[in-house]
């Protein structure tokens, strides 16, 4: 891990509770953020994407979140009408990706989940001029 890990995860949920909602997102990224002993930086800011003029009445629209934290950053982008988000945490830091797979275990009813990892840090070639 040269210059960070790469934490990627999508989900696909039983139903869309909580993937419209800003309040409970903010909640858990707090709980992330501890769990990762992360230093947030910024209050997150979350946007909630307008209502589709075509999507029916009970169809919520998404929202994108993104924390920075002194280590790196969290977002998430989310499509409640797919029952789906996807999640990512980026850290110069180590951190315990299972503590996280664990939070967002609890906090959505999860259908199928997908996560990688990835360490960040390629080896770069600079031209000599």
């Amino acid at each position: 891990m040269q210059y960070g890990k790469h934490l990627l995860v999508e989900v696909i949920t039983k139903n869309p509770k909580g993937l419209d909602n800003k309040n409970f997102i903010k909640g858990v990224f707090d709980k992330i953020i501890r769990a990762a002993k992360m230093t947030a930086v910024l209050p997150t800011v979350i946007y909630k994407f307008p209502k589709k003029a075509n999507a029916p009445k009970n169809t919520a629209s998404g929202l994108t979140a993104f924390s920075i934290v002194q280590e790196s950053h969290l977002s998430i982008h989310t499509w409640p009408e797919d029952n789906y988000f996807a999640f990512d945490l980026f850290s110069c830091r180590d951190f315990d990706e299972k503590k996280v797979i664990r939070i967002i275990k609890k906090s959505f009813q999860i259908k199928k989940i997908h996560f990688k990892v990835i360490d960040r840090g390629i080896k770069v070639n600079f031209l000599k001029l």
